[in-house]
């Protein structure tokens, strides 16, 4: 088991312990380990990450940067993941500051799509 697919479980139990927990997940996560870079969408900030989990709707980035986004926040990210490198544009879903952030992704175009498509069917495979 990768560190990164470590770090998914762990936040994942902690999920499960919060008695306030409810899943709104309508797509399956997959734990990856890739580089991010986030860059808030207006200019006024911009942190870098490691791409813990994906889904075809977002992702979970990690990260030590005390992030102040609200919820909706629009961001362009660059991230990459087993050799692919993907630029969506998402929003903040929910933060931890110091921990992390996640995201959800917006209007993939029919590349980006495409490709990620042919990623979550190889960590299905």
């Amino acid at each position: 088991m990768s560190e990164a697919e470590g770090q998914v479980e762990r936040r994942g139990v902690m999920q499960e312990e919060s008695a306030a927990f409810v899943e709104r997940r309508q797509h399956k996560r997959y734990a990856v380990d890739g580089v991010a870079e986030v860059v808030v969408a207006d200019g006024t900030m911009l942190f870098r990450g490691r791409v813990l989990d994906i889904s075809v709707e977002g992702c979970y980035v990690e990260t030590q940067a005390r992030l102040r986004l609200r919820p909706g926040t629009l961001v362009e990210m660059v991230f990459r993941v087993k050799g692919t490198t993907f630029r969506p544009l998402a929003t903040s879903r929910m933060v931890r500051p110091g921990e992390g952030a996640g995201f959800h992704f917006l209007n993939l175009g029919g590349k980006i799509q495409a490709e990620l498509l042919r990623l979550i069917e190889e960590l299905e495979g």
